[in-house]
Parts: structure tokens; sequence; C-alpha cells
């Protein structure tokens, strides 16, 4: 008699797990994503280091969904185009407009979710105005993907930088 109610719990608990464990898969699925869709996740970064390397604010700007969020080493937030295209006219005054400086983005993880895609990469920054060109930055970025009519854009990308910068 002790054998059988041991038995019928250890079936209740295994068929409750197994309940619990088909509803948790009811939720989104996560879809599959193609060749292309990778190759043009990377094209984002190369889009976007060169729109910040020669000061193109529209190339930058571009890659961004209309709600997209920078968000720099400092925690402060550039959001939304408008926003974003602010944060490049500032920086161009900064820098005087020269294009003295390059990113170099690699190492590029794609990991597709149900609203789209995550990504993290590694980047560097170098001042090529010096012989030999010299390290002005390194880190990496924390990016959030969607596919949008137009395309895939950054929703948002978050800039983690290496030691005191």
């Amino acid at each position: 008699m002790r054998s059988f109610r041991v038995l019928m719990m250890g079936v209740v608990v295994v068929g409750l797990s197994g309940i619990g464990w088909v509803h948790a898969q009811g939720g989104k699925k996560v879809p599959t994503l193609t060749p292309a869709d990778y190759a043009e996740i990377q094209h984002l970064a190369v889009r976007l280091n060169q729109g910040a390397d020669f000061h193109d604010s529209d190339m930058w700007v571009s890659v961004w969904t209309p709600d997209g969020v920078w968000t720099r080493p400092n925690g402060r937030e550039y959001a939304g185009h408008e926003g974003l295209a602010e944060y490049r006219k500032t920086r161009r005054a900064e820098t005087g407009g020269r294009t003295d400086t390059r990113h170099w983005t690699n190492s590029l993880v794609v990991t597709p979710t149900a609203d789209g895609a995550t990504g993290r990469s590694y980047y560097m920054m170098m001042n090529v105005s010096t012989t030999p060109p010299t390290p002005v930055s390194a880190g990496h970025y924390e990016d959030v993907f969607a596919k949008t009519s137009d395309g895939w854009r950054i929703t948002r990308r978050i800039i983690k930088p290496y030691g005191a910068q």
C-alpha cells in the first residue's frame, strides 16, 4: 500500500512537471534568422562606424529605429532619430570636424529573440592621425535589433568600455 502511494505521488509530480513544461513552451516562438538576416545585422555596424568616422550623420542615424536609444558610458542616453542626430552634431563640434578616429567592430554574436535579435561585439577606436595609429578606446557593445519594414535596425546600443577611459 505504501509503495502504491509513493508510486502515485511520483506519477502526479511527473505529470504536473510535464504540464508546466508544455505550458512554458507555448510562449512566443523564437524565429530562425536567415544568412541574409545575419549579414544585414552585421552591416549595421559597418554603416554605424563609417557614419561616425566620416561625420555622415544621415548614414549613422539611418541604422536606428525611430525610437532607438544610444547609451553612452556615462549613462547618458540619446533617443529617437532627432536625439541621435543631435548627438552626432555635438560629436562633430567636439572634434572640430576632424575625421581622425576609426572604429573597428568585430566578433559580433547575434542571438535570435522572439522580438528580433540581440548582439554583442567588441570595439576598438583608433586615432589614425598618429604614426603608428594609437588606441583611443576599447570595449564591447550590447545591442538590440528589430526587423522593420525598412530592414533590420538597432533599437538599443549600450557602450561598455574597458578600463578607465
